[in-house]
């Protein structure tokens, strides 16, 4: 009996000790997140790649699929609407919105796309009423999107299939634009 009462003493020592160790590790990691890392790598309002096709030890995103390349932007609707904007005749790519914290809120891809070439619009829901008020005549080949979150980041993903298509997805990804949108005058009119 006095086996078993120090043994299970011994344990829930150690298991507070881990508990203690793991919450005083927490914030070291904390500013380790996605924001943070983008953080590092490039401006707001600009694209940076942050994973090449191929097996890129370079990467910091995690389980990366090594036959994408991926690009990454901060942008801060509170500041300006968000165009997004990247050509090229790729077999695939995708585009994912997210929020400071690293949630996802919308995202679409070459398929859904109108007439299979990036071009987005993300604005606030003032911003969006401001739109239509007066669209501007970009606005009926963008995808537009409507968010209520000020601060978040984008990622694109470019497939390359094969080795000869390396310079058409390395151009994509270097090309893609993340920038401000400038919103039409108001005509006056209500």
């Amino acid at each position: 009996m006095r086996r078993l009462i120090y043994g299970t003493t011994l344990a829930l020592v150690l298991a507070g000790i881990v508990h203690i160790l793991v919450v005083l590790l927490i914030p070291s990691y904390a500013e380790r997140d996605a924001w943070a890392k983008l953080a590092s790598k490039g401006e707001p309002w600009e694209f940076s790649v942050v994973a090449r096709p191929g097996l890129d030890k370079t990467s910091e995103l995690p389980l990366a699929d090594p036959s994408f390349g991926v690009a990454a932007c901060r942008f801060d609707l509170s500041e300006s609407p968000l165009v997004v904007e990247a050509a090229g005749n790729l077999p695939f790519w995708s585009v994912a919105l997210f929020d400071r914290r690293g949630r996802n809120f919308y995202s679409f891809n070459d398929r859904t796309a109108i007439g299979r070439q990036l071009y987005m619009i993300v604005v606030n829901p003032v911003q969006m009423a401001q739109l239509r008020k007066n669209p501007p005549e970009d606005t009926e080949r963008a995808v537009l999107i409507e968010s209520d979150l000020q601060e978040g980041f984008i990622l694109i993903r470019a497939l390359q299939d094969n080795a000869a298509r390396a310079p058409a997805v390395q151009k994509f990804l270097n090309e893609a634009q993340c920038s401000r949108y400038s919103l039409p005058e108001s005509d006056g009119t209500s």
